[in-house]
């Protein structure tokens, strides 16, 4: 690895090691996984994308979640709430999570496409005993293109 490469690694993982708060010895064990050290080294699609679930369908979902409704969320997962609708159903952030992981593993493997890019919330609807119920897609948008 020539010297900016490097530099550049090193300023990543000194970023990591201020936001998450390690010590020296969590940092070495960290950088002790080499997917992690793939994953900062050499995916910098994190960096770039943001993560839009988009509800694509929706039956009398107790938030007031409809069609079009997105939920944002950064490539370190966590929910942007100034981009995302003013309520947010538990059922629905619980639903998204398999979805940013496998967002992630699209990321990690140099790409943004998902195979099963698509969930329910937790809610079953009425008709199966529940209030509503949510439909949501993923897709990584460009952060310079990412307006909702």
């Amino acid at each position: 690895m020539s010297s900016e490469p490097r530099d550049k690694a090193k300023r990543r993982w000194q970023k990591i090691k201020e936001n998450l708060g390690y010590t020296d010895e969590e940092l070495t064990i960290h950088l002790s996984n080499p997917k992690h050290v793939r994953l900062v080294e050499s995916a910098p699609a994190f960096s770039k994308y943001k993560m839009i679930i988009e509800v694509i369908g929706a039956n009398n979902c107790a938030a007031g979640h409809k069609v079009g409704d997105k939920f944002v969320v950064d490539g370190e997962g966590c929910l942007v709430v100034n981009e995302c609708p003013s309520r947010l159903c538990v059922a629905a952030i619980f639903a998204i999570k398999p979805l940013v992981d496998r967002m992630w593993q699209a990321f990690y493997d140099n790409t943004t496409d998902v195979l099963h890019d698509t969930v329910h919330c937790t809610d079953v609807g009425v008709h199966r005993g529940g209030w509503g119920e949510i439909t949501m897609r993923i897709e990584a948008v460009p952060k310079d293109a990412a307006k909702t």
